[in-house]
């Protein structure tokens, strides 16, 4: 990331909240400056400051003037050489923001003359954290809606483990048992509840700075089996809470999406960003509206990003035994056999659940400027698989099962996806492959980690290939 400069931070006292918040999001330092006509310092605005305006109905077209704060913690030329007022400084601005690395200096003047890093403010190399033991994080607040859920609970303790405060806001149809542990870290809460409510939707978007929005009715048979709620849930409500984002100035938006709705492939053209999407189910077409409805939501602010994920596997804190691979490791340590439906050629793009969970950090710390109102596929080329040849590595990792295949198939997907996209743009790359993941799932089902596979708890749908 490139050393941040004044261009980066300043604007003018007559500049609208909106434009504020735009320079903010680019610049990713989370606070503005303020100058006058004759470029002088007038005040400063924090990113959290503009969305508690905008909350007691401050019109995102006023001047930011009116609701900046008149004495932000600033340094003066002639204190550069006093080490402890400039340590005082320091402390001081990390008390308010506990993310900052930089500092204004002012000249005599008290025109901005330059911003400083810390680590050069004090004359060392070494960060402000290594001499002064305080804990420097990246202190943004994370929404993750669905955060307690298959993927939701890996992403969570990497967002935390990352610097990231982490909000949850979660129904807990399956429990709470997958975040239960991590009640007890200062920087994780949960709201349990449905953002379909409003105002549970408003309460979770306090003070929140990005939005992963993993909530669905997940799986096509979920959806044929109660319509009505998967429209609700999939394209409904997530355009809603991407209005309300939008709305509170909230910029970064990530959206789950899914592969799947590239459906059937025509001959052997691999599918990318770009080619016509197919869908065989109303899931798939689900998930298109909600793309389409949140993309159109897009301006000079709103920033959303669409990440379509390949099918996921993998051990998680909250286990589901309906996806492929997991369901295929499980018979075949509990019943001895591996089921493959309609001979086995349909293709399947695979993701591990903790490769995806990196692809979202990966959105979140990129510039915004690199994902706004993009579409990502995300997996990885080297784990297209057809669905015999994920029977072939469970048999592989699990010799004594045996692969039985049987009839026709009722699922008629089938699609060979490109992932260049994101490996070039956001440098994402799958670290973990099948054989890892399946040896993984087999360790924690011998050694009681997960007591009963047949508990209801791991399933969201029934099992289908």
């Amino acid at each position: 990331m490139h050393k941040k400069t004044l261009k980066d931070v300043i604007a003018s006292e007559s500049s609208s909240i909106k434009e504020v918040m735009r320079l903010i999001d680019h610049s990713g330092l989370r606070v503005a400056y303020i100058v006058d006509a004759q470029g002088r310092l007038v005040g400063a605005v924090s990113d959290s400051e503009i969305r508690k305006a905008i909350l007691k109905g401050k019109d995102v077209k006023e001047p930011v003037k009116g609701i900046m704060n008149p004495n932000p913690i600033i340094l003066r030329e002639k204190d550069l050489s006093n080490y402890f007022i400039v340590k005082k400084e320091i402390r001081r601005l990390l008390s308010r923001m506990g993310d900052s690395r930089y500092l204004l200096v002012l000249d005599k003047q008290d025109r901005p003359k330059k911003l400083s890093l810390f680590s050069d403010l004090l004359g060392q190399e070494k960060t402000y954290k290594e001499n002064h033991g305080v804990k420097i994080i990246r202190g943004k607040r994370v929404l993750v809606v669905g955060g307690a859920g298959y993927l939701g609970s890996v992403l969570v303790r990497k967002l935390l483990a990352r610097g990231f405060k982490v909000r949850v806001l979660d129904m807990l149809m399956f429990g709470i048992g997958s975040i239960k542990e991590l009640f007890n870290n200062n920087n994780f809460e949960l709201i349990e509840g449905d953002m379909r409510d409003i105002s549970t939707l408003t309460r979770a978007l306090i003070d929140t700075d990005a939005v992963i929005n993993l909530a669905a009715i997940v799986g096509d048979p979920a959806c044929k089996n109660a319509p009505e709620a998967a429209i609700e849930t999939n394209y409904l409500a997530n355009k809603i809470l991407a209005e309300a984002c939008k709305y509170h100035q909230i910029n970064r938006f990530v959206f789950a999406s899914s592969c799947s709705i590239y459906g059937v492939m025509e001959g052997d053209r691999k599918l990318d960003e770009e080619s016509p999407l197919n869908p065989v189910s109303l899931y798939a077409r689900s998930k298109i509206q909600s793309e389409e409805g949140i993309l159109s939501l897009m301006d000079e602010n709103f920033s959303p990003t669409i990440l379509r994920m390949g099918t996921l596997y993998g051990y998680s804190p909250r286990m589901r035994f309906d996806l492929v691979v997991n369901t295929m490791t499980k018979t075949a340590i509990v019943e001895g056999k591996i089921l493959v439906h309609g001979g086995g050629k349909q293709w399947r793009p695979l993701l591990h659940v903790e490769d995806a969970a990196d692809a979202y950090i990966r959105c979140l710390e990129a510039p915004i400027s690199r994902v706004r109102g993009e579409i990502f596929n995300v997996g990885s080329d080297k784990q297209n698989y057809q669905i015999l040849q994920i029977a072939k590595i469970v048999n592989k990792c699990i010799p004594k099962a045996k692969i039985v295949i049987e009839g026709e198939t009722t699922d008629p997907r089938n699609y060979f996806v490109s992932f260049s996209k994101i490996q070039k743009v956001l440098k994402f790359k799958a670290n973990h492959g099948v054989e890892r993941g399946v040896l993984r799932i087999k360790e924690a089902i011998e050694k009681k980690e997960i007591k009963n596979v047949n508990d209801q708890r791991y399933y969201n749908v029934e099992y289908n290939q």
